[in-house]
């Protein structure tokens, strides 16, 4: 299975790539390098320096891809509700490299793997989702069915409100692509509260799923601070959830002096304290 976390060329996101790529590392060893490709998109903002090469000195696996404003020429350049989209974007460039048979896992950034994998078998016409963020607060099979259920063509089969870990063979994520990229596009244009606006692109992947009958099938596999416990089935975990960490305040750090930080090295450290 191909790990793939999806970045951005920025501050934000530098020390979480090098975070998963150390943790990654550590429980692969040399088959890292084979398990591990990033999607590190070159700016957020046209406004922004584009860079072409990543300047990190990171050696993980990565591929530079066009953000969703290079991309798409026909969006507000300084609506930043369009960024979750770089997600879609990324892999729009990425999958045509991949062969079609290949399994890929779709991460977050600020997650990473605690332990490895499990054996993981998903079929065609079939994504592994991990469902936590459903009674989190996507609510897509309830109270927030209303914001997706214009767009069913299947009264409402295949999905489950899962997301990330996104985990289905390349061919499956190209059957997808379009529609979670068109129905992401369409919701930011509707008149929806802020946060729903923001998980726009999670509600558009229960769409594409629910349009294209690739059923959702849900694992998990997800260990998420707060809001679950802590299992034996957890491989990864999506640290950013903890109540006490809020990622957003950590460009304010001199990346420079981050080998020399002490909650940074704590954090590097951490899942060494996570094994069950």
């Amino acid at each position: 299975m191909l790990t793939i976390p999806v970045a951005v060329h920025n501050d934000y996101f530098k020390w979480q790539l090098d975070l998963f790529w150390h943790t990654h590392k550590q429980i692969y060893g040399d088959m890292a390098y084979d398990k591990f490709l990033a999607i590190v998109i070159k700016r957020n903002f046209l406004h922004e320096q584009k860079v072409d090469e990543m300047q990190w000195g990171i050696d993980a696996p990565h591929m530079m891809c066009e953000s969703v404003f290079d991309v798409l020429g026909d969006i507000d350049p300084d609506d930043g509700m369009y960024l979750p989209l770089n997600i879609q974007i990324g892999l729009l460039q990425l999958l045509p490299k991949l062969n079609d048979d290949e399994v890929i896992e779709v991460l977050d950034c600020d997650m990473l793997h605690i332990r490895p994998h499990p054996d993981i078998f998903v079929r065609h016409d079939e994504l592994l989702v991990d469902d936590v963020y459903e009674p989190w607060h996507l609510k897509s099979l309830s109270e927030h069915r209303s914001i997706i259920e214009m767009y069913f063509e299947n009264g409402g089969r295949f999905y489950n409100g899962g997301f990330v870990p996104i985990i289905g063979t390349v061919k499956t994520f190209k059957r997808i692509m379009f529609e979670w990229i068109s129905v992401h596009r369409h919701i930011l244009t509707r008149d929806l509260p802020e946060k729903v606006r923001w998980w726009a692109g999670m509600y558009a992947l229960q769409v594409a799923c629910e349009k294209k009958k690739v059923r959702m099938r849900a694992e998990d596999y997800c260990y998420a601070p707060g809001v679950n416990d802590l299992s034996p089935s957890h491989y990864i975990a999506h640290y950013s959830c903890d109540a006490r960490f809020d990622k957003k305040n950590y460009p304010e750090i001199d990346v420079s002096t981050f080998e020399d930080n002490v909650f940074y090295n704590r954090l590097r450290s951490w899942p060494n304290f996570l094994k069950v």
